[in-house]
């Protein structure tokens, strides 16, 4: 049965140490909590290894209040792990105005932002 009440889609992807999360839609609490359970599930099987993130948020229309709240809480998270880098694929300069305004745990983050998703591989891979 298909919860109606989730908006937002992900897909999560893994190779190598590249953790490739692709953002669809518009998010609401329910549909970022789905998806920031499967990436927690995902970097888990990393056992405490090092591991970098592509984050592709350029099919995203964005999200209500709390849905930052919750990335919010995720940074906090992910601050703890063995992530090394984290890139991000953002081409509405509106909505990461708006991410980085209400996140403010991605700040200590080796994280850097992209308008591609080419760009932003290559600047992973290059990263240690």
């Amino acid at each position: 049965m298909i919860n109606e009440s989730i908006h937002g889609n992900s897909h999560i992807s893994v190779d190598g140490d590249i953790i490739t999360v692709k953002a669809v839609g518009s998010y609401n609490k329910e549909g970022i909590i789905k998806a920031i359970d499967e990436l927690k599930f995902a970097i888990e099987k990393f056992n405490q290894k090092k591991f970098k993130l592509l984050f592709d948020y350029s099919h995203t229309e964005g999200g209500t209040p709390d849905v930052f709240e919750k990335i919010n809480e995720c940074n906090i998270w992910l601050n703890s792990q063995n992530m090394v880098a984290k890139a991000l694929v953002i081409t509405s300069p509106v909505n990461l105005e708006i991410l980085e305004s209400r996140t403010p745990a991605r700040n200590p983050q080796n994280a850097k932002n992209f308008s591609d998703k080419i760009s932003a591989m290559n600047w992973l891979k290059n990263q240690t």
